[in-house]
């Protein structure tokens, strides 16, 4: 399959997640504006941008990532997701890190822990 935004993610910085108990969950209003920016920034498409930013709260995420119980479970998994990193810009937001999990990228994943068109997390640290 043909992805109309594969072009912007080979931009991206290849990403690998250390830490993945600290992935924050349920990003409030102010960390999805700060993601928002950040995807924007990176020259992320408009068309995608509020769909990610969406599929950064667990309520969106795929069966295999949606409670904690199943993401405990299913973390022997993650190490195989191919994460690209989004920079975040300086300031009060600038201690989280950013990585976009796209569908592009991750078509060896099984469909329980992928999403159209990706995910995006968030972490307090653990992120190289």
């Amino acid at each position: 399959m043909v992805h109309e935004y594969a072009g912007w993610v080979s931009t991206l910085q290849p990403a690998w997640v250390t830490s993945w108990g600290a992935m924050l969950s349920t990003p409030d209003p102010k960390i999805q504006a700060m993601i928002k920016r950040a995807l924007v920034d990176s020259g992320c498409p408009q068309h995608i941008v509020n769909e990610l930013v969406e599929n950064a709260h667990e309520r969106a995420w795929p069966p295999g990532l949606h409670t904690l119980e199943t993401r405990q479970l299913n973390r022997g998994h993650y190490e195989n997701y191919v994460a690209k990193r989004i920079p975040v810009p300086y300031g009060p937001y600038g201690k989280y890190q950013v990585v976009v999990v796209m569908s592009c990228d991750n078509e060896h994943m099984a469909q329980d822990l992928i999403l159209e068109p990706g995910l995006v997390m968030v972490f307090g640290h653990g992120v190289e």
